[in-house]
């Protein structure tokens, strides 16, 4: 491993090394290293093959803008080692190539490029169209980088939702600054930053500051500041993925290197977003500017002063921009020796840094750029040339450290909608109208001077307390003076490609390896839009998105067609903006439900529980999963069922009749004080979405059940389609704070009296009948007589608190009785023998209240109230050819169809909506949806299902109810 250097902006920790598997052998790392970084101290410089033509890449960038450093890490492919932290042991492969990256089989596709123009798949393949059946197949086995396994993958996931005051995105100075005045104002922040620390790109660099600090030590200072913060929460090695509407910011955080892999998705809905996510630099294009040895200033500059590591030994610089002066300087200062540098710009170069240049004995060239790498796997010298008329030189070197200025990493500002405009003498997209509460800061903008950048996160911190309602319009005043009066920015570099180069050897975008001549090809083609031309030879479609060329595409573009730079578009960026693994945007596996407030005492009693929607709920009580005991002690004894998951709502006011009015078939103005009425509601086709039963407690006063599955949105239902009236209603949920017990069999009356001194006999308290009591004498409960079952039954609401003591109460009443509890299965076969129908199961989305032979409840006549689904039921109310619900029982007794089973004749006529075995009458019943035609009592039907072979059930369309069907037993 190569010797690091100990320096005092260096993060790794050499006394803690890492070992971990490269292609199979040993190596070793050290804490706070990437897996990039650990990979280039032990000589890797080759780390993957190219796409398309199986070109060597090595290390370009260190923040991830291209696939050039993409491996497969623990068996998860396409994991970027410039961003991954290195975690002891590791297994590191490298993919995309047949043999190794140092000599991969597939090398000669580059020798043939010629042959592979831009489009060319759209186009060469298809004819003769009999053989594209074999080109298809081949090009989809080449396609694609790394090999996905379909074994589970180690990385856990987790997620976290917040809300915030004011989310500022970029820890670096202008991000950091924002986050302080925010926080100074007394809000709530949450910081994002990709890299593990704080510190933007101040943090590498030992140039002084306009204090004379040098600036890590700056950034280091307000790093601490910001973390001691108490208001402030900090996410760093956390990738932002998109900006949505109204503030919404996604991202995810990857884990520490002490950490089990997993990743951790994040939603922060803020009130004010700061955009301070800096500055890329923008490539140049030239010959082989993809060649490892290859890297941006920033990286070679980084590798040294953050990780230790010498980017290389010889060195040369084209570059456009004084940061890339500066790290040529500060490399020249510890040890690297720089033969030259080339600056594309004549003018506004840093006076200073030039002046050191010449004092280091530095060849400079000013208006001068690389025109061509040298080496064929590897850099092995470089040819500059002077854009500006003749002129040559060669240099030996292995580092080439290149940029054309700086590009804007404005992702966020993108997918947020911003509108983004050219600045020509900044060479930037900067955003020239923002989203509302929507603020950009530092680098972002243009601005280069370290005062600068610190003044606009100022500045945009303290507009997002402004929309958060804080009073600072004084020092907003003061700060924008301020900026106004700083020095402006110089102005960048128009450079995008050099003259006299090969055009197709020299990339715009690396990850799908579109070259300069594929550009002018798709412009030859008609293609002469960036839009047009990014999706003809797919520059920019890669994972690293527009990383690489989403700048110097529309640069190309305008060039191809003469066009006004005024008038240059950026392309489109869409989320995600950063790779996510899908288990990591899926979230966790937390099997997550609601309990009801019996839920323990129905695991003593030994209850087989499944989910029932957000719920889980006691599906049997025994092993045997017909539940025959539990269905016959209803019929014979009595029989305890928690019922609680039933949505349970108040509603008053002086319009809640007009309100249940509006949702509900039935006419509300008849429900008597004391008694309940069944009823339903229906969409606007007149489709049944829920049934329940409603009474009327006190004037103005209703007490009302919804089903379990409609609980939920039983509020928003009513208020949406209440929205437009003026009326007044109050609507409390009660459902989580009520249990309900339903206690039904015929000797229920006979458990019920022991808890209660109310008369419970048939003409006090008769069907359908609500009564409000007094249990065990402290218990306040409201208790309706229903009849879902069949039988003799109370529904029985408590307060939640009070449920288990009424539960233990009941069955200590029972005991001598043959009480015992029963099932969602046994209730499911109960209610089917009566014909009762359960919503969802018996119906679907076509089935209208007239189709399931429940057209009874709906009130034509009922006063004027705009009621939901009433023009669809009159509609439908006669209409031919539906499917209609019936009772069927089959011809063999034995035979039980599943639920789904088909009706067929010579074509598919219904199905089976549930079917059981009924241990109460001895043979097979159901219910199906089938045509008209065939709905008449007494029709044969013909039942197919899976796995029956041609062979077809025999059944009879028969009367319902199965039992009981006069409802004597319902109202004993």
């Amino acid at each position: 491993m190569t010797r690091r250097i100990q320096l005092p902006t260096v993060k790794v920790d050499p006394t803690r090394p890492l070992l971990i598997a490269y292609n199979g052998r040993p190596l070793t790392g050290c804490a706070g290293d990437t897996v990039a970084t650990a990979l280039y101290a032990h000589g890797v410089r080759i780390f993957s093959r190219s796409l398309k033509y199986h070109r060597p890449r090595g290390l370009y960038s260190l923040d991830g803008e291209s696939a050039n450093t993409y491996v497969t890490v623990n068996g998860i492919p396409n994991v970027c080692a410039e961003t991954t932290l290195l975690r002891r042991g590791m297994a590191v492969e490298s993919q995309n190539v047949l043999g190794s990256p140092e000599w991969d089989l597939l090398g000669f596709l580059d020798r043939v490029h010629w042959a592979m123009p831009a489009g060319f798949y759209y186009r060469v393949f298809h004819k003769p169209y009999r053989l594209w059946p074999f080109f298809r197949d081949q090009i989809r086995k080449m396609a694609g980088l790394g090999r996905l396994r379909l074994e589970k993958q180690p990385v856990s996931s987790d997620e976290v939702h917040l809300n915030a005051d004011v989310c500022v995105l970029g820890g670096g100075p202008a991000g950091m600054r924002a986050a302080i005045r925010a926080a100074r104002c007394g809000l709530r922040v949450v910081l994002l930053e990709r890299r593990p620390w704080l510190g933007g790109f101040f943090d590498w660099r030992v140039r002084k500051g306009p204090d004379g600090e040098p600036l890590y030590r700056r950034a280091q200072r307000w790093a601490h500041e910001v973390a001691n913060l108490a208001n402030v929460r900090i996410f760093c090695r956390t990738f932002v993925n998109g900006l949505w509407g109204d503030n919404l910011v996604t991202a995810f955080q990857v884990s520490d290197v002490d950490e089990p892999d997993r990743e951790c998705y994040l939603q922060i809905r803020s009130r004010s977003v700061v955009v301070a996510t800096g500055c890329g630099e923008r490539p140049l294009i030239f010959e082989n500017n993809e060649r490892p040895g290859v890297m941006q200033p920033s990286a070679a500059h980084r590798l040294l002063r953050t990780y230790g590591l010498f980017p290389g030994h010889e060195a040369v610089f084209s570059v456009a921009d004084d940061l890339g002066l500066e790290a040529a300087l500060d490399l020249s200062e510890l040890g690297v020796e720089v033969r030259a540098v080339a600056d594309a710009r004549t003018d506004a170069q840093d006076s200073e840094l030039t002046r050191a240049l010449a004092e280091r004995k530095i060849p400079y060239f000013s208006g001068w750029a690389a025109r061509r790498a040298r080496g064929t796997k590897t850099i092995k010298g470089v040819e500059l040339a002077s854009l500006y008329g003749p002129g040559e030189r060669r240099f030996a070197c292995d580092l080439l450290a290149v940029s054309a200025g700086i590009t804007a990493n404005s992702g966020p500002l993108f997918v947020a909608q911003a509108q983004m405009a050219y600045d020509p003498r900044m060479n930037l997209f900067v955003p020239k109208a923002l989203p509302p509460r929507v603020h950009a800061a530092g680098r972002l903008l243009g601005y280069d001077r370290p005062e600068r950048i610190e003044l606009s996160g100022e500045l945009a911190g303290l507009q997002a307390a402004a929309d958060c309602g804080c009073d600072v319009a004084s020092d907003l005043t003061e700060l924008k003076a301020l900026l106004a009066e700083s020095a402006e920015s110089k102005p960048a570099s128009p450079l995008v490609s050099v003259p006299g180069i090969r055009r197709g050897r020299s990339f715009v975008c690396f990850d799908e390896d579109v070259t300069l001549r594929n550009i002018e090809q798709a412009h030859c083609l008609g293609f002469d839009n960036p839009e047009l031309a990014k999706r003809f030879t797919a520059a920019g479609t890669g994972p690293g998105q527009g990383g690489i060329p989403g700048h110097n595409l529309p640069l190309v573009m305008a060039e191809l067609r003469n066009s006004d730079p005024r008038e240059i578009v950026p392309t489109t960026v869409r989320p995600p903006l950063v790779p996510t693994l899908l288990a990591t945007l899926a979230g966790p596996k937390h099997d997550v439900f609601k309990r009801t407030p019996l839920h323990e005492e129905q695991v003593k009693a030994g209850a087989v529980f499944r989910r029932v929607g957000v719920w889980k709920r006691a599906r049997y009580f025994s092993e045997d999963l017909t539940s025959r005991d539990e269905i016959l002690n209803v019929r014979k004894n009595v029989g305890l069922m928690d019922v609680s998951t039933l949505g349970k709502f108040r509603i008053f006011g002086p319009d809640a009749e007009n309100a249940l009015n509006r949702v509900y078939v039935s006419d509300m103005t008849r429900v008597p004080q004391g008694q309940v009425k069944y009823s339903a509601m229906v969409n606007e086709n007149g489709c049944l979405v829920d049934d329940g039963v409603i009474t009327k407690v006190g004037e103005n006063d209703f007490y009302f059940t919804t089903s379990t599955a409609r609980a939920g949105m039983t509020v928003e239902w009513i208020r949406y389609h209440c929205r437009y009236e003026d009326w007044t209603f109050h609507l409390v949920n009660l459902t989580d704070s009520l249990g309900a017990i339903n206690l039904a069999g015929p000797k229920a009356r006979d458990i019920l009296r022991k808890l209660t001194d109310a008369d419970l006999s048939n003409d006090a308290f008769p069907f359908m009948g609500y009564r409000e009591v007094l249990l065990m004498g402290t218990v306040p409960a409201r208790i309706l007589r229903l009849g879902f079952v069949g039988e003799l039954s109370y529904e029985i609401h408590v307060p939640a608190s009070d449920a288990r003591s009424v539960w233990r109460a009941l069955m200590d009443a029972g005991r001598g009785l043959g009480i015992r509890p029963f099932g969602l299965e046994a209730q499911n076969v109960l209610r089917l023998e009566k014909g009762h129908v359960i919503i969802g199961q018996e119906t679907e989305i076509r089935t209208t209240l007239h189709d399931l032979g429940l057209g009874f409840l709906w009130d034509r006549n009922k006063p004027e109230a705009k009621m939901v689904g009433g023009p669809a039921l009159r509609f439908t109310e006669n209409q031919d050819g539906r499917w209609k619900l019936v009772g069927i029982t089959m011809e063999d007794p034995s035979q039980t169809p599943g639920d789904g089973a088909l009706i067929v004749d010579d074509a598919i006529r219904g199905y089976v909506c549930t079917a059981r075995m009924s241990p109460t009458l001895g043979r097979s019943i159901g219910l199906a949806l089938v045509d008209a035609p065939l709905a008449a009592i007494g029709t044969p039907l013909e039942i197919f299902q899976e796995g029956m072979g041609s062979s077809r059930w025999r059944a009879e369309v028969v009367p319902t109810p199965f039992y009981d069907p006069e409802g004597k037993r319902l109202r004993m």
